[in-house]
């Protein structure tokens, strides 16, 4: 299946190395929902109001493809197998509500994996848009650009004193959540990140690990999203979490300054291990394949490993568990998965490496 093999590629277009402080932020995204005002939310509705909502949804595609964005292409969530469904998850074009009752359920999906559609999700339609290192602007755009050409096609429920009228009353008004996903490894390492975090949720906004539960600190990687959709602007929301994440860089770049002054060696040690490993190691764990890929990436950062940053993305796709049972389409037992895993990350590193320096 043509967008399957797309999806499944380790490393997508849009995953360019573009974008600011690309040495620490890893990607922008906007996540917006909207309904129609004659359908109930999907969570209540039946299968024909279901179909319905996908049949309108299916006939606005031509529009998304006369924006000059790219093409996009309908697939039916149902007619995917288990395993093509839980990789379009873990690629973020889907989600695990979405695929959790596949019948009646569609993605419009953008050639280059930077913008997607979600059809009968919580919502019926969930517009999502992904950009690299620190980009809001350029996914805010893109997302309006799709929100503006799905409305000139279907009635939203909206209304002038709440916004847009959404299944969960945390995401009405405008609808909107925005995301700046982060690799902090000095924040962890000096024991300073919970007090960003901290201060960060009196402005409205959540800090979670994108590994696992909220607190997971695997890979050293988070989001910053919004928590208030109501009684603000989208351009508020854009422009307080860009103060937030230029913040976090800056102390991020000031931690390196002082691990890199207290101990080089210690650093170089750690970096170089965690690529000698990643090379070399014949069965890999999720857990230790994120925290050697972290460690790699640093390595990168502070010039320790004269790698390709791109290898790093394509890394974290290698680790997850759905693109290596999607390669070999079938489920896999945990020592075939680890082994799997390794073989990957080898394949990704390969195709990227160079000398340590």
């Amino acid at each position: 299946m043509m967008t399957v093999e797309f999806v499944s590629s380790p490393l997508l277009p849009w995953q360019n190395g573009s974008g600011d402080f690309a040495d620490i932020v890893i990607d922008s995204r906007i996540r917006a929902v909207r309904n129609l005002k004659k359908y109930i939310f999907p969570d209540k509705a039946s299968d024909t109001e279901l179909a319905a909502v996908l049949d309108e949804g299916k006939r606005s595609m031509p529009g998304l493809n006369t924006m000059g964005t790219g093409r996009y292409e309908y697939i039916d969530i149902a007619a995917l197998d288990p395993l093509e469904r839980e990789l379009l998850a873990s690629r973020h074009f889907s989600s695990a509500a979405h695929i959790a009752k596949p019948e009646q359920r569609g993605l419009l999906l953008r050639e280059d994996g930077a913008a997607a559609v979600m059809i009968n999700e919580e919502d019926h339609f969930c517009i999502q848009t992904a950009a690299a290192g620190l980009n809001l602007q350029k996914v805010w755009e893109e997302a309006s650009q799709i929100d503006d050409t799905l409305e000139s096609r279907l009635n939203f429920a909206f209304r002038d004193d709440f916004g847009y009228l959404t299944a969960s009353p945390s995401m009405t008004g405008t609808g909107c959540i925005a995301g700046v996903t982060i690799h902090v490894p000095a924040l962890i390492l000096m024991k300073r990140f919970n007090r960003i975090v901290q201060g960060i949720t009196k402005f409205g906004f959540a800090v979670g690990g994108i590994h696992g539960e909220r607190n997971d600190l695997s890979g050293n990687v988070f989001q910053i999203t919004n928590q208030i959709t109501l009684g603000v602007s989208e351009s508020d929301i854009l422009e307080q979490l860009r103060k937030i994440v230029t913040q976090i860089v800056q102390e991020e770049r000031n931690c390196r300054d002082v691990l890199w002054n207290h101990n080089s060696h210690a650093l170089k040690d750690k970096c170089q291990r965690s690529y000698g490993m990643l090379a070399n190691a014949w069965l890999m764990s999720r857990q230790e394949a994120l925290s050697r890929v972290s460690d790699l990436r640093f390595g990168i950062d502070l010039g320790i490993i004269a790698e390709a940053p791109l290898a790093y993305e394509a890394l974290m796709t290698a680790a997850e568990p759905a693109f290596l049972q999607a390669k070999v389409k079938k489920e896999l037992q945990e020592e075939e998965l680890e082994r799997q895993r390794a073989k990957a990350i080898q394949n990704v590193l390969s195709a990227y490496a160079v000398p340590v320096t």
